[in-house]
């Protein structure tokens, strides 16, 4: 009896799983006759495989084609998924990087209808392992891994967060902070998130969201409760 073709065995994904931490060190700064939200924010990693994006450009003056960088156990180890709705471009929030565009969002909405009243002032995000976050997960290197973002020069960049590590943005960095100037006192959930707008792969897009919702009052702003978090 012949044997019948056995068909070749599909690939297993090692895929991330972005989220975010709550935001927290919020604090009402006064600049320019504007009032301004600051907060820290971070994205993390809880997947099993690393979240790596690659921009690559053949000279200086062209712009960064982006892909995603998917591990899997397959002979070769990897596939690149492009990914066409993310932007890469340098600098221009006052760090010398090259940027993913609107890779995170920030916004305050009102705690009784939702409909949002500002959103984060920041647009570009360059995403390295700066943060420990839960080093215990399978995989989890021990030292950081992803380091940096490139310089005005570059003809690739490789940003990426690892498993178990997180991407820091403090409250005092440029542009980290959400334009409250004319926003009445009151309760507002201050809301933060991983984009999944702009097409990178995960395993779950359903924890991307983090929150907290606070009290507005005589220039300060107080946590009052926390929702779900990475």
């Amino acid at each position: 009896m012949l044997a019948l073709p056995v068909a070749p065995a599909l690939a297993t994904d090692y895929l991330p799983d972005l989220g975010m931490a709550h935001p927290s060190d919020l604090t009402v700064e006064k600049s320019g006759g504007h009032k301004l939200l600051r907060y820290t924010a971070i994205v993390v990693n809880v997947g099993n495989g690393p979240f790596e994006v690659h921009g690559v450009r053949p000279d200086t003056l062209s712009p960064m084609t982006v892909t995603q960088r998917v591990y899997d156990d397959s002979p070769a180890g990897y596939y690149d998924l492009n990914v066409p709705r993310a932007e890469m471009y340098y600098a221009g929030d006052g760090h010398n990087h090259w940027h993913v565009r609107d890779f995170e969002t920030g916004e305050l909405l009102r705690r009784d209808t939702g409909l949002k009243v500002a959103a984060l002032a920041k647009h570009g995000f360059c995403f390295f392992d700066n943060f420990k976050f839960r080093l215990t997960l399978p995989g989890a290197p021990l030292s950081p891994f992803y380091t940096g973002c490139g310089t005005a020069d570059s003809l690739s960049v490789d940003p990426g967060i690892s498993v178990g590590w997180g991407d820091k943005y403090g409250s005092s960095l440029a542009y980290q902070y959400i334009d409250i100037t004319g926003v009445p006192n009151g309760y507002y959930r201050l809301q933060v998130s991983a984009s999944t707008a702009l097409g990178f792969k995960e395993s779950n897009y359903t924890n991307n969201v983090s929150w907290v919702e606070i009290l507005l009052l005589a220039d300060k702003a107080t946590i009052i409760s926390k929702g779900p978090a990475a």
